[in-house]
């Protein structure tokens, strides 16, 4: 017989097919990390060299003796003991990666001897090997033919004679208290480890989807910076700031270009992005054209900044057929789609070419980003590789949680070091990361200085929201106004006691459908000159490009203060005005209180109080309040703990970093708003009674991220409103549209009290 690894491919190709992509993905390298990734490798499916595995080809079979990955380990364990040396910590490497190539990382203890002595834990198990090494000795001459391909048929035969389960579990023990003792430098081990398991169980999975990989492509920073020139220079004041700025940019990179880490400070609507793009674009030709990974905090400007950077692209033919070879967008809402003219891939294949960020310019989260370099998860790690010698643009790095500024200032400059990265910061409010960046805009404060748009009032009253309202239209002009908000309560609120006055008033938030979103700031935008009063939670703040005469922001922290101001007077016309209030709630709690807590209001409260500052002030504001705040940052803050957990490979403590706070008790509702969300719906029902398959999955692979367009996350309160199919699916059926959903404001909710963040 021949052993399978797939249904349509055998065993000994997969390994092979496997050993040589991997080694691909992982680039140049010491060369015992070479070593120990085509151990790995090679060994990753050892254990399917059974009948029993070979049944379950074909039926499924749940027997466990047809499980794979622990025997896998051990002989890869096993194999790198020989080679690389029995405390190598390597070996134990090996043994991690392929004993979770199949789902996630967790602690390695759980799946190592108690101690060198004692083996109880692990009995059960260890009787599962000894049957399989029985069933392959009644095939043992065609496994060591297969073996001797790959050149390791000679550890197979000692393996199976001698069954050394024992030593090779107590040397792995060892190296592991060796570890957790700090006996032996862990400074680059979980580097190594993320690197080869990543490059592992991407190839895997693309020899398991016979996908094939064109190469991707680039278009040179000089033919890009002509384009800049001839459709973004003007001789109107600002342009002229922004192509300054753009300038001064260039020379520093270029300048500085030996340097890792860099950071761009400017003003809101100078220009970071196109700024900061060829900066990275410069410095990663200059390395021999590396990857650019440009990441953002919220998916809300994704789209924005992918279609600024492609349309940077649009005059070359090539690129028109080929997109997705030069740029890519990654989040859960983009559609799971790879052009590539000379290979078609089926909806699986484009996404695993998208989660692996094939391309060479990839528009991404902060989430997809920071939960790659640290994380557990399969799906996440398996670009990990990717990242490796990349050139990456993080914009807004402040909008992470300061309890984890040290953990990311740390891993930052660890992904330097250990993975030759590049680092480009680019913000309006610089934090306190990273405080050795080379600064790319030179004397950024005058440019701070220059800026006079806008003029910011605080009025530290309490004041409630019926009688902000009340104010609001005793003193309303002739102009455009953004009203952000904290709370979605709060501004449906708000919303709702504005409606009706004779003026356009708009509404924009998380309550909406995301399909509805994007078109609503395009209105927002395409109706701004009729003076509209838009009100809006955070999710206005960073990188929407909307420009309002005034701002008025519920007291926040001081950097959302300054990101709301900069959707005020961004053109620099006539001086636009910022009003910050205090409103409260009828127990005179402040609403903002709900999603930052007390600490960074009372600091932000202080700074303001009895000012009234002009732009170029805001500098200064903002470097004040990042020092109160990292002085004063909250005592759970777990950057120490999740540092300790990298050194001793640690996956329990890991897999708690998410830059993304969890809402406990809230649910996410799929909204029929439309005809398109109905037939969707339908779509659905169809693809989940299809029979389990290749098929049935590509297919809500598909679907996946139309449905995605009309989700909203909501208090799981409201659960008794909404239908729940068979499947756990939550829905608000297009008939109940006119009780719980409004064209104008999203849900329909009432007296909300929880706090919705972006």
């Amino acid at each position: 017989m021949r052993f399978k690894s797939h249904p349509d491919k055998y065993l000994i190709d997969h390994i092979k097919e496997v050993t040589e992509k991997s080694l691909v993905y992982m680039g140049e390298v010491d060369e015992n990390i070479k070593n120990a990734l085509k151990i790995t490798s090679k060994t990753h499916d050892f254990g399917k060299y059974t009948t029993y595995f070979q049944e379950r080809l074909h039926d499924s079979d749940k027997n466990p003796l047809a499980d794979h990955s622990f025997i896998s380990a051990l002989f890869g364990a096993y194999i790198g003991q020989n080679i690389l040396g029995k405390d190598s910590i390597l070996s134990l490497i090996i043994y991690n990666a392929i004993l979770h190539h199949h789902g996630n990382l967790t602690d390695i203890d759980k799946h190592m001897p108690r101690s060198t002595r004692d083996m109880s834990n692990l009995k059960i198990n260890l009787d599962i090997v000894d049957r399989q090494i029985d069933n392959m000795e009644q095939h043992k001459e065609i496994i060591s033919t297969d073996l001797q391909e790959i050149d390791i048929s000679i550890y197979f035969e000692k393996f199976i004679d001698e069954r050394p389960y024992e030593k090779i579990l107590k040397n792995l023990r060892t190296i592991k208290h060796k570890m957790d003792m700090e006996m032996i430098d862990t400074t680059k081990i979980f580097y190594m480890h993320q690197l080869i398991y990543s490059a592992l169980i991407d190839a895997d999975k693309m020899s398991a989807s016979n996908t094939l990989e064109g190469t991707i492509k680039n278009i040179s920073y000089e033919e890009l910076v002509d384009i800049y020139i001839n459709r973004y220079t003007s001789t109107d004041g600002l342009s002229l700031l922004r192509r300054e700025v753009f300038d001064n940019i260039q020379k520093n990179m270029n300048e500085n270009i030996d340097q890792k880490i860099f950071s761009i400070t400017a003003p809101t609507g100078t220009g970071k992005t196109l700024a900061g793009f060829y900066a990275a674009k410069k410095l990663s030709q200059y390395l021999g054209n590396r990857r650019i990974i440009y990441a953002l905090p919220f998916t809300s400007i994704i789209d924005q900044n992918y279609e600024v950077i492609k349309e940077l692209y649009l005059h070359d033919e090539d690129f028109i057929n080929n997109i997705s070879r030069y740029i890519i967008k990654h989040h859960n809402l983009s559609d799971i789609e790879y052009k590539n003219e000379d290979i078609d891939y089926d909806v699986d294949q484009s996404k695993l070419m998208i989660e692996g960020w094939n391309s060479f310019i990839i528009i991404t989260t902060f989430v997809q980003l920071f939960e790659s370099l640290l994380g557990v998860r399969n799906k996440m790690l398996k670009k990990y590789h990717s990242i490796k010698g990349a050139v990456i643009i993080l914009d807004e790095l402040q909008t992470i949680p300061i309890e984890y500024w040290n953990l990311i200032d740390d891993l930052l400059v660890k992904v330097c070091e250990e993975l030759d990265c590049r680092v480009i910061t680019m913000t309006a409010t610089k934090p306190i990361i990273l405080k050795d960046s080379v600064e790319l805009l030179n004397n950024y404060e005058k440019y701070f200085k220059k800026l006079n748009r806008v003029k910011l009032y605080y009025d530290n009253e309490s004041i409630s929201v019926d009688r902000f309202c009340d104010d609001f239209l005793d003193n309303l002009e002739d102009k455009s106004y953004l009203i952000v908000c904290n709370t979605i309560g709060q501004s449906l609120d708000i919303y709702d006691k504005l409606t009706g006055i004779d003026r356009k008033v708009m509404y924009l938030s998380t309550n909406i459908i995301p399909k509805e979103r994007q078109q609503r700031i395009q209105t927002i935008r395409d109706k701004i000159k009729e003076n509209p009063i838009v009100i809006s939670t955070q999710v206005i703040e960073a990188g929407v490009d909307l420009d309002f005469d005034v701002v008025i922001r519920d007291l926040a922290p001081i950097d959302s203060i300054i990101q709301s101001a900069g959707r005020c007077n961004r053109n620099n016309e006539e001086t636009g005005i910022v009003k910050v209030t205090k409103m409260v709630k009828e127990d005179g709690s402040l609403y903002g209180r709900y999603v930052y807590g007390n600490m960074l209001l009372r600091i932000a409260s202080d700074l303001l109080e009895d000012k009234t500052l002009q732009e170029s002030d805001f500098l200064d504001l903002i470097e004040k309040y990042f020092l109160e705040a990292y002085k004063m940052k909250n005592t759970e803050d777990k950057s120490e703990e999740l540092i300790e957990a990298i050194q001793k490979l640690d996956f329990e403590i890991i897999k708690s970093f998410s830059i993304i706070k969890n809402r406990p008790n809230y649910i996410d509702v799929y909204f029929e708003t439309d005809n398109e969300a109905v037939d969707l719906y339908e779509r659905y029902k169809e693809i989940r009674q299809m029979k389990k398959g290749k098929k049935k999955y590509a297919e809500l692979l598909k679907i996946y991220p139309k449905i995605s367009q009309y989700i909203i996350s909501i208090p799981d309160r409201y659960l008794k409103e909404f239908d729940i199919d068979q499947s756990k699916f939550i829905r608000m059926p297009i008939e109940d549209k006119d009780r719980l959903y409004r064209d104008d404001i999203g849900f329909t909710r009432e007296d909300i009290k929880e706090a919705i963040f972006l």
